[in-house]
């Protein structure tokens, strides 16, 4: 009897030492697809912060550009001087033109402004010059000029739109035709005065490559330009 007794405790012992060892199994199962769920559920969360993040870089410099883009215009000149065409440089990565509305108050002022993409720094700037009234004409304005990427003088004005710019080119032109100009690199000098429209296009992510980079396009129009190509 006493036999019978201790093999009854073995076994019960043995059963209840199974049990144990299913439940820890179990257990560890449950925190191991917990600790999947929170980490999957952490990443996504970062994932959704940095394309929030790049979105509204994005936007913010794409909203700007074509803001100013649209405004563009030649810029009249008293009788006799050379006339002054909208764009005074373009290339895929600067592009400098008059806009003949003050873009910061209700004066009708004309501004000089210049959009810049900097592969290397990875930002697009905005620098803006506000023209100077021709003496004896109010009417008129004056602006720094120069024929290649880089203007000399003082800005007015100058800002960061967007960093961590991961796209190497920004714009492309068209003429009226849809033809695009300045294919092969900046818009040749005698074409600067037959661009109709500007392409513009913005990445923004840490690299080429990142996965939650953000891409923009936009096309403006160019609606205040009347001047042509002789």
């Amino acid at each position: 009897m006493k036999q019978l007794a201790a093999r009854a405790h073995r076994e019960e012992r043995g059963l209840t030492l199974v049990e144990l060892l299913v439940a820890m199994t179990l257990s560890l199962i449950v925190l191991t697809v917990a600790g999947s769920f929170l980490v999957s559920s952490q990443k996504a969360s970062v994932t959704a912060s940095s394309v929030s993040q790049n979105t509204r870089i994005a936007s913010v410099a794409m909203n700007e550009m074509g803001r100013v883009l649209r405004a563009a215009t030649d810029n009249p000149v008293p009788t006799g001087d050379d006339s002054q065409y909208a764009f005074q440089y373009a290339s895929a990565t600067s592009i400098r033109f008059f806009a003949y509305v003050n873009l910061e108050s209700t004066l009708s002022q004309p501004v000089e402004v210049q959009l810049t993409l900097d592969p290397v720094a990875k930002t697009i700037t905005e620098t803006k010059w506000v023209g100077t009234a021709v003496s004896g004409n109010s009417a008129y304005y004056s602006f720094p000029l120069a024929t290649g990427a880089t203007l000399t003088s003082t800005p007015t004005s100058k800002r960061i739109l967007a960093s961590t710019v991961a796209s190497t080119t920004a714009f492309t032109f068209s003429d009226s035709d849809g033809d695009p100009l300045g294919a092969s690199g900046a818009v040749a000098p005698s074409d600067l005065p037959n661009i109709r429209s500007v392409g513009v296009f913005v990445a923004i992510g840490s690299s080429a490559t990142d996965p939650n980079r953000v891409t923009l396009t936009n096309t403006a129009s160019l609606p205040n330009i009347v001047m042509g190509a002789s």
